[in-house]
């Protein structure tokens, strides 16, 4: 046999078992492609805001995922990549803290306080020195393949980033379709770049050294996902309510006060709301010489009918003291239906008599009240989480940009309460006749889980939603109106 023909026959032989892959499909599982593919992608979905289902949370978090996978096969190519590792670590915790407390009611409160803007401010930096490390990391990367160390897309994408944080400062909430239009095209342009500089890196041969991985992407990607879920569910669930104050009610705080209920009585006070009132508040009546009451039911839907069913019951009082200006003392109470389920946070918003008709009544006593429910046999109550008059600002398609400033209470129900009621009263004097008297109360129930982000029912108020459109809540406004003078009538 010819010893020629043999050796070319064993060469073709293994060239044929050893066949190198086609390149691009070399070029598509190199270590470098695959790990800036999944940090520029992840750049790109924390930067889109799509505020329907759930897109303006499910994007950023999915785009931050994808960062840290990619970012950890890098973590040791040169130092500005590791530092960038590091960072990013704090970045995942503080990402991790925000999206878990705000399932939490009150974490716009706490975003305020000094913790809260500070937390804020460290993951603004944090985002900043990500951008910093990409530029001179990719500056290291292209020194090492032999190219110029120029990354124009990188250091654009800084300065981009920048100068969008400054129009927020300065108050640019708003931008016309123009601007906008520009800014996305600047934004793609350099995305467009940064992906083009990565695939100059490959096609020049530019090898990495992959940081060795112990678990796998999906697990890893699958496991952080399942954290936050379940990070969310669990205060969700355990912290929806807002902290209140329950004790016992003292069988006896009404003794001494018979005088005074028993002229309440004659006047017409309904009885079962003369039970719950302080002390302080049935002395406050004393020397009573009127008492109108009007007492509505509500149902929780917008589109009733007779058979619908309504738990909720709104008693109105006002009672008339004695004195040289005619003297009014106003009473708001609710009464819940046992069985009411209770899922986080109540509110009420009050319009008095004397802020919206000032020109008629003036402040005697600012609002006051409490609150109470039953079980097993025994009252409880409670003060109100917050009382007291809140500045607020609303945007309507009607009335544009609004300032407002009304008494506004924030409160929670146990779960397990029955028989959930409570009540507000203030008290005004007459400035000038003839003024009606009108008295109103908007208060806002919880009837379902709160969506993400959480939200308490005195910030939904606050917010100016409607009935409809900001679900799980559901306002009722209902008012005291008379006219004090056409008594007694005729």
């Amino acid at each position: 046999m010819d010893d020629r023909r043999f050796d070319q026959d064993l060469d073709a032989l293994l060239t044929e078992s050893l066949s190198v892959p086609p390149e691009d499909v070399l070029r598509g599982v190199t270590p470098w492609r695959r790990a800036m593919n999944r940090i520029l992608w992840g750049l790109v979905l924390g930067s889109f805001t799509l505020n329907f289902w759930g897109l303006n949370y499910l994007l950023p978090a999915l785009g931050h995922i994808l960062i840290l996978l990619g970012l950890r096969v890098l973590r040791r190519e040169n130092r500005c990549f590791r530092a960038w590792w590091y960072a990013l670590l704090v970045q995942t915790g503080l990402y991790a803290f925000r999206i878990i407390h705000m399932a939490a009611p009150g974490w716009q409160e706490f975003d305020k306080t000094s913790l809260g803007m500070a937390l804020t401010g460290a993951g603004l930096a944090l985002e900043f020195l990500q951008f910093f490390c990409l530029w001179l990391g990719l500056r290291q990367v292209r020194r090492g393949a032999g190219l110029p160390p120029g990354a124009g897309s990188a250091l654009g994408l800084l300065v981009f980033n920048a100068i969008l944080l400054a129009l927020i400062g300065m108050g640019l909430t708003q931008i016309n379709w123009f601007f906008f239009a520009a800014m996305l095209i600047v934004y793609l342009c350099i995305i467009r770049g940064l992906f083009r500089l990565s695939r100059e890196l490959d096609e020049a041969g530019y090898t990495v050294r992959p940081a060795p991985v112990r678990i796998p992407d999906l697990a890893l990607g699958l496991g952080l996902a399942g954290v936050l879920l379940a990070g969310v569910a669990v205060v969700s669930l355990t912290c929806s309510r807002l902290p209140m104050d329950w004790q016992p009610v003292d069988p006896a705080e009404h003794s001494g006060l018979t005088e005074i209920e028993a002229r309440l009585l004659e006047l017409g006070f309904p009885e079962e709301v003369l039970s719950d009132l302080t002390p302080e508040d049935i002395r406050d009546c004393e020397g009573a010489i009127r008492v109108e009451v009007d007492r509505e039911r509500h149902s929780l839907t917008m589109s009733w009918d007779v058979s619908t069913p309504k738990p909720l019951t709104l008693t109105h009082i006002a009672v008339e003291l004695a004195g040289e200006r005619e003297t009014w003392r106003i009473f708001h109470h609710f009464s819940w239906e046992t069985g009411t389920k209770f899922y986080g946070s109540e509110a009420f918003q009050l319009w008095t008599i004397y802020d919206h008709t000032a020109e008629g009544w003036s402040k005697l006593a600012d609002p006051a009240g409490r609150l109470l429910y039953d079980r097993d046999g025994a009252t409880f109550w409670s003060p109100y989480h917050s009382l007291g008059v809140e500045t607020y600002t609303t945007n309507s398609m009607f009335f544009g940009v609004q300032t407002s400033s009304d008494p506004m209470a924030s409160f929670s129900f146990p779960w397990n309460g029955e028989h959930c009621r409570g009540y507000v009263t203030y008290a005004a004097e007459e400035v000038q006749d003839g003024w009606i008297l009108d008295s109103w109360i908007n208060y806002v129930h919880q009837q379902a889980r709160s969506a993400y982000p959480a939200q308490t029912a005195r910030e939904w108020q606050m917010s100016g939603a409607w009935n409809g459109d900001g679900l799980p809540f559901f306002r009722i406004q209902t008012a005291i109106q008379f006219y004090p003078f056409e008594w007694p009538p005729s």
